[in-house]
């Protein structure tokens, strides 16, 4: 990874999805490993009660001195299938690959037509469900990102994870993230 960089952007939506809580998580993992990684959310009107929320994240080998929305990302991931729908201009803004949360890919697959980089799908609500008791997708989605992003691997996220959850909730986001790495589809 010398000399290079990465920018992701996380589209959730406020009260309960985790994109914001994503981004810190890989964060943490990558200065862990030694890189710089700045992790940043972007709200809208509404914090609460289903509001999109956009959730930045720069990792590079050298220091990040700019904070601002990015607009090209590298890697866009996509909580829920609503959100290609209610932000059509996540395939044309992502230059390398999308990570896109949906029960079926059928669901997604109109809205990312025409998109000429890889997308990555995984089942996140069912696995966070059976693993959490709940569909908080968030840690889910980062073993399907770590699909296509080998910059960190999954034990560096798994790490992150239960230092940032602890104890059994840990454990239990932990092996989510080993689960939906194994369970993701790269579908180009």
């Amino acid at each position: 990874m010398a000399g290079e960089s990465y920018e992701m952007v996380f589209f959730g939506r406020g009260g309960g999805q985790g994109a914001v809580t994503a981004a810190q998580i890989m964060a943490l993992a990558a200065v862990g490993k030694g890189l710089y990684a700045l992790a940043y959310p972007e709200f809208g009107p509404e914090r609460r009660g289903g509001a999109p929320v956009r959730s930045y994240l720069a990792i590079s080998t050298e220091p990040i001195e700019v904070r601002e929305p990015i607009d090209r990302p590298n890697i866009s991931i996509v909580f829920g299938p609503d959100l290609l729908r209610v932000n059509p201009e996540i395939p044309e803004r992502t230059r390398d690959y999308i990570i896109v949360n949906s029960r079926r890919y059928e669901t997604v697959e109109p809205y990312l037509r025409g998109f000429g980089g890889g997308i990555v799908h995984v089942n996140a609500y069912d696995l966070s469900t059976k693993y959490l008791g709940r569909a908080i997708v968030n840690t889910a989605m980062l073993g399907a990102l770590l699909r296509v992003f080998d910059a960190l691997t999954v034990d560096d996220v798994a790490d992150a994870v239960l230092k940032v959850f602890g104890g059994k909730l840990g454990k239990l986001n932990a092996e989510l993230v080993r689960v939906a790495y194994n369970e993701a589809r790269v579908i180009k």
